[in-house]
């Protein structure tokens, strides 16, 4: 009798443990994601990350913050929910998510892994930290983009300063009979930060205080320049109605020498040209030029694309196991494996530290690797993106030419990138507009700038005072927030060694 009740004590006990096996080895981190394109569960990456890790992740998706915010508040069983800066704040607000800071120190790694401005960002006003960020690298898109073997047959030199670039645009509007400069926009920024102009909303050093650019001394005059190119014929006639198709076609079909380039435009103008019969058609970038201190105010926005937060409902064990998974995925190891995939078959490393990516393989698997970054690693980041980047031989030389020039320089992260307060989303897309129409206006000469003050005024009473002041007023409250949004470096000084004058 007691062996028998022996043996069933020991059948017990070892069901018991298999079962308390069998439900850890199925343990399943349940994420709520924006909605994709692709199923994340059935994806390359996603089944690579799983067997690397061992973390068995599951995605379900959503749609539009109505149907986000109606989950949460039916009391969500999601682990992790990935969310728009917006809907991160309003649910913060909410008290609907839950504090980690406690369980993060468990997860030195994971804190190392990711920018401080990310964490000043998710930190609540009792101390808590509520998600995880996705910091954007404070990368510099693109300048004026120039026809690199235009200039050479012509001997013509990139320009430091906005003189040199006037005498720039009189040359090839002579030499050649091209466009010199083709664009829309109303405030092109490499010619703007000669006049020391480089975001709609500033910080007044001297009153501690946000002003608008239109208070800036340096807007009238970049008006004033840009004016007097057009009626001289050295920007493009159309640039008030230009739209990006009629841009790309002046480019694409030798009409104008020089444009805005980002590194996602020049493939297509590229082999346009050099089927038309322009062979050495190529493309280099000119930063934004020296005001007259001699800096150059190079805008960036070092922002937050997304948050991945944790439901306040969820329990300390399940978070706890969830941020274990996401430093497990900001490791060095991993974190490469599943943006840029297993080395000598989807990338091989190039002499100067750049991953090359292993075409078309390289597309076919890791396409939308960046969809499973929760949290960036700051170090790896970078490096790994290089390879997306270097899908062309033009894309690569267009990225590389103007970050080479744009990071010696230091850039100017944006003092409003995480504006949160009702004025800003009640005016500013409003007077974005207002500003962008009258400066086309101003530009193209149908409006006076004997009236900017009256225009000023106008604005004002259009939301731009109360703006202003909000902003102010949200400024000295966040001041750490603003200043660290403000400091934006390239990571690539370090990366490449370059030397910043």
């Amino acid at each position: 009798m007691k062996r028998t009740l022996a043996i069933l004590l020991a059948l017990v006990l070892t069901l018991s443990l298999c079962t308390f096996a069998a439900a850890e080895e199925a343990k399943v981190i349940k994420v709520l994601h924006v909605n994709q394109s692709f199923d994340m569960n059935d994806n390359y990456v996603g089944k690579l990350l799983e067997e690397a890790t061992g973390y068995k992740v599951e995605y379900s998706y959503y749609t539009d913050d109505n149907q986000l915010a109606m989950e949460v508040a039916s009391g969500t069983d999601y682990d992790l929910i990935t969310l728009g800066t917006s809907m991160y704040q309003t649910l913060l607000a909410q008290g609907a998510l839950k504090d980690i800071a406690p369980l993060l120190e468990n997860y030195p790694s994971l804190k190392e892994n990711i920018s401080a401005l990310g964490w000043i960002y998710v930190a609540g006003e009792d101390g808590g930290i509520y998600g995880i960020p996705n910091v954007d690298d404070a990368v510099y898109v693109g300048g004026i983009g120039y026809r690199s073997d235009i200039f050479a047959d012509h001997n013509y030199q990139e320009p430091n300063t906005i003189d040199e670039f006037y005498d720039l645009l009189v040359a090839i509007k002579n030499d050649t009979g091209m466009i010199p400069l083709t664009g829309n926009a109303a405030v092109e920024p490499v010619i703007a930060s000669a006049f020391g102009l480089s975001y709609d909303f500033v910080v007044d050093e001297e009153n501690n205080a946000i002003v608008s650019w239109l208070r800036l001394p340096g807007m009238k005059e970049y008006l004033a320049w840009m004016n007097k190119a057009y009626n001289e014929g050295l920007i493009d006639i159309d640039w008030p109605v230009n739209t990006g198709d009629t841009i790309n076609n002046k480019i694409s079909s030798n009409q104008a020498c020089m444009t805005y380039a980002a590194h996602w435009s020049t493939l297509n103008w590229v082999n346009a040209l050099v089927d038309s019969g322009d062979t050495d058609a190529y493309f280099k970038s000119i930063v934004p030029l020296e005001d007259a201190n001699g800096k150059r105010h190079i805008a960036v926005s070092n922002g937050i694309s997304r948050v991945f937060a944790i439901p306040v409902t969820a329990s300390d064990e399940d978070a706890a196991y969830t941020l274990e998974m996401i430093a497990n995925r900001l490791e060095k190891e991993n974190y490469w494996l599943f943006n840029d995939g297993i080395e000598g078959t989807h990338y091989t490393m190039g002499e100067d530290g750049v991953p090359l990516p292993i075409l078309p393989i390289f597309n076919d698997d890791m396409g939308k690797g960046s969809e499973y970054q929760i949290g960036r690693n700051q170090y790896e980041h970078p490096i790994t993106w290089m390879a997306r980047v270097h899908k062309t031989q033009v894309q690569w030389d267009t990225f590389y030419d103007a970050n080479s020039k744009a990071a010696k320089y230091g850039f100017e992260g944006k003092p409003m990138t995480f504006a949160n307060f009702p004025e800003y989303t009640e005016y500013s897309s409003a007077l974005t507009t207002l500003c962008n129409d009258y400066f086309k206006q101003i530009i193209a000469g149908t409006e006076s700038l004997d009236n900017y003050d009256d225009f000023v005024a106008e604005w004002e009473v259009s939301g731009g005072k109360e703006l202003e002041e909000a902003a102010t007023e949200w400024y000295r409250a966040n001041t750490a927030l603003v200043e660290a949004a403000r400091k934006s470096t390239s990571p690539y000084n370090e990366i490449f060694g370059y030397a910043i004058d």
